[in-house]
């Protein structure tokens, strides 16, 4: 890029004014029609697609977020664009983390920004690490919106992407993005999170929490997703199932109950006086089997998928919530 046209674009950020939380610059307007908000839709379908991308309508009002949030706080928002290696340019006669962040990256970037900004500013309770580790500062979100608080910024930001039709909404525990799920599934989630958050599932809650975020957070990996589903049930399941074995997997579960199904009930009764457990063991299998990178071989290793790795997720929360909640027992 020339000297000129770095400076162009620094006079261009610079111009992204928060007072008032209007925008100077032309910075977003250029080249744009005015929408004119008569003219939508009022009875908009609520199973219009959602919008993974960022759309011309939610690309101001998340860029001018973001700088009420870092505005006064350069220090952290040069973390933030350390943390995503993004290297700052307000041009040769200001250097502006905080600006740049707002103004000067691509929309492409903008969620990343967002995420991270969430991630940092989180209580380190919250954070899956425990608040440990190199990468875990403190974000002060300062005055925002009226209120001195995160969570009212928060809030603000979930309705800008609730009302822009966003596909991706602040998570429950306000450390990060992911994708919009059903609210019925997402509730099943929260459930069985909640269920098997006792000592007698171990660490069931945490790899759950863990499969959850690598399923539908802001940059998904569908094989450990599906691994954590796996020893979410495994945690759950193994003081029911296998108390002496302290090594016990689906696998040898499975071989318990195979062996022994008469020891287990579940609260429906199977019908015709069929094994109770059979549908717990065909789920717990078809998890356990569905798992393509459990192994290596001389062939290829296949990884799992997304959409697998999302129905591993459900199937894996329901188990844990049958098993967390006592929905399954062993017999006299």
């Amino acid at each position: 890029m020339s000297s000129s046209a770095k400076q162009d674009q620094g006079e261009e950020i610079r111009g992204l004014h928060v007072s008032g939380w209007g925008y100077g610059s032309s910075m977003f307007m250029r080249g744009r029609k005015r929408h004119d908000p008569q003219a939508a839709d009022p009875q908009r379908s609520v199973d219009e697609s959602l919008i993974k991308g960022v759309p011309e309508h939610l690309e101001i009002p998340l860029r001018r977020w973001v700088m009420n949030v870092l505005q006064d706080d350069e220090v952290n928002a040069e973390r933030v664009a350390l943390h995503l290696r993004l290297r700052v340019d307000t041009g040769r006669q200001e250097y502006s983390p905080a600006k740049f962040l707002a103004g000067g990256t691509t929309k492409e970037q903008l969620f990343d920004v967002i995420n991270t900004m969430l991630h940092l500013s989180a209580p380190p309770e919250r954070l899956s690490n425990g608040g440990r580790g190199p990468h875990t500062y403190r974000l002060d979100m300062g005055v925002i919106y009226g209120a001195p608080d995160r969570e009212t910024a928060i809030m603000a930001l979930q309705d800008m992407l609730t009302l822009g039709g966003s596909a991706y909404r602040v998570n429950d525990a306000r450390t990060g993005l992911e994708l919009r799920v059903d609210a019925t599934a997402q509730r099943a989630v929260a459930s069985a999170l909640a269920a098997s958050r006792n000592p007698q599932r171990g660490s069931a809650a945490d790899h759950m929490a863990t499969a959850w975020k690598c399923a539908y957070g802001r940059d998904p990996d569908p094989t450990k997703a599906y691994s954590e589903a796996i020893k979410a049930v495994e945690a759950a399941a193994q003081s029911l199932v296998e108390p002496n074995n302290a090594k016990a997997t689906l696998g040898t579960m499975l071989g318990v109950i195979r062996n022994s199904p008469q020891r287990f009930a579940t609260a429906i009764p199977a019908a015709g006086g069929g094994d109770d457990i059979a549908l717990v063991a065909d789920m717990m299998r078809r998890l356990w089997q569905g798992q393509t990178s459990r192994h290596g071989s001389q062939n290829p290793t296949r990884h799992e998928t997304q959409r697998e790795a999302e129905m591993a997720v459900h199937l894996a929360a329901t188990l844990v919530q049958w098993f967390a909640a006592g929905l399954i027992r062993r017999t006299p």
